[in-house]
């Protein structure tokens, strides 16, 4: 039975999916490697209060808080850094080339 043609926004779907499912291995797989567990728990608790505070302060507070407090601290740990670029740049490879690889299946490229 031949597969229907995806349209347009199920190839990007399919595109995002494959991307986050390889984002999240390899972010946990690079931050088990790259931080400590102190730092990963420091980690954990910045973003709950950034979810608390998120719920409980106004909106316009809550960005200011965002923008002055929690990105720089997010910012300064460089091993938390180097473990999001390296999965990001990993992750769009991975997507793009699995799409590639179906799109030459489907014979659309």
């Amino acid at each position: 039975m031949p597969t229907p043609q995806l349209n347009l926004p199920q190839q990007f779907g399919r595109f995002l999916l494959t991307g986050a499912l390889v984002f999240t291995v390899l972010f946990w797989g690079t931050s088990s490697m790259l931080l400590s567990t102190k730092e990963i728990h420091l980690d954990l608790l910045a973003i709950r209060v950034i979810l608390k505070s998120c719920t409980q302060l106004p909106f316009a507070h809550w960005v200011q808080d965002l923008e002055t407090a929690y990105v720089p601290f997010f910012l300064r740990q460089r091993p938390l850094l180097a473990c999001y670029l390296i999965s990001a740049q990993l992750a769009w490879l991975a997507a793009f080339l699995y799409d590639i690889k179906i799109l030459r299946k489907e014979n659309l490229l």
